[in-house]
């Protein structure tokens, strides 16, 4: 990547959304590695062989001109087509919709843009269950962003968490052990699949799922991610 003047040339980037623009033209949303989120008009993209690249999920190396605002695009090659099929590109789309609402403007997210890729990545290969990959996203997403939860230590005592114990997730503060089981608390030993990302079990799966929902909710606002419609088990 190199930035002279306000150009920027050869920047690795994730296809988010394009949108029709005047005749030719398109507005191109992009996850990039050093800039973090940018748009930019395409110059007559539309149509033509070329303009296949600039599809969602592909993966591209991109040059424009300006500096903040609406960028203008000046050049892009592609570096990966993504082939996503199923119940993967509407969890692809519930990553891309993540992340136009989550992550800043021109702001450098180099642990994102990878999170991003390994788990398009993911998707597409098909080697672990589509929701695992979607839940590790998200908790990767957090961490990045600053709201990362620490499912190894009671946020109360600051000792580890126990397997065999049973936890409380505080808004404020993080997981704190209670005394019995009842709705909303969850196992150590749950906390602890979530923490190595292996989820291996259902109750692991369900868990993660809630627990970062709530987590991710504020953030969000009150509009409602439109892909979570198209996702199964996620409408609730």
């Amino acid at each position: 990547m190199t930035s002279v003047t306000g150009r920027i040339t050869g920047e690795p980037a994730v296809v988010l959304h394009v949108r029709p623009y005047r005749e030719t033209s398109a507005i191109v949303s992009l996850l990039t590695l050093n800039h973090g989120r940018v748009a930019l008009v395409g110059r007559g993209v539309r149509g033509g062989k070329k303009g296949s690249v600039l599809q969602p999920f592909n993966r591209i190396s991109v040059a424009w001109s300006g500096r903040g605002g609406l960028g203008t695009l000046t050049a892009y090659e592609p570096v990966g087509f993504a082939s996503l099929k199923g119940t993967a590109v509407a969890a692809g789309f519930y990553v891309l919709e993540l992340l136009s609402r989550l992550v800043g403007e021109h702001e450098s997210v180099p642990g994102i843009f990878a999170g991003t890729c390994w788990c398009l990545e993911r998707l597409e290969q098909g080697d672990r269950p589509v929701d695992v990959s979607l839940r590790c996203f998200e908790k990767l997403l957090l961490e990045e962003l600053g709201y990362g939860l620490d499912f190894c230590r009671d946020a109360e005592s600051g000792e580890a968490i126990e397997g065999s114990a049973h936890y409380r997730l505080s808004p404020e503060r993080g997981f704190v052990r209670v005394t019995r089981a009842s709705d909303g608390t969850v196992p150590g030993s749950v906390l602890a699949e979530i923490a190595d990302e292996s989820l291996r079990s259902r109750a692991s799966r369900m868990a993660a799922k809630r627990l970062f929902r709530v987590t991710l909710d504020p953030l969000l606002g009150p509009r409602p991610i439109a892909s979570r419609r198209l996702l199964p088990g996620m409408r609730a």
